[in-house]
């Protein structure tokens, strides 16, 4: 299944698991590489690669199909990563 496949699915039923597992395999190099941007090597950043994949299935839906799907991938992809190292430290901050 292509990108634009999975993201049309999706767009339809983020739930799509098919779909979800297309896109993590077929950009699993721009996920990991965005996580390790983002959070670095630690563990925790192998655990964000699957939570990073959930969000690019829940946000498909703002997809165009007009769009090149690899790249709306990678800059949805460099977006949820800001906003899950903004939510971390906003939590961090918020317990102290």
């Amino acid at each position: 299944m292509t990108n634009r496949e999975a993201l049309l699915r999706l767009s339809v039923n983020r739930y799509d698991n098919l779909a979800v597992a297309s896109l993590r395999d077929n950009n699993s190099e721009i996920i990991r590489a965005t996580v390790i941007r983002y959070f670095g090597t630690e563990p925790v950043a192998s655990n964000l690669e699957f939570a990073l994949a959930q969000r690019l299935a829940s946000y498909a839906r703002l997809y165009e199909p007009s769009e090149d799907a690899d790249a709306w991938l990678t800059r949805r992809a460099n977006t949820e990563c800001d906003r899950l190292r903004n939510e971390s430290i906003r939590d961090k901050a918020n317990r102290v």
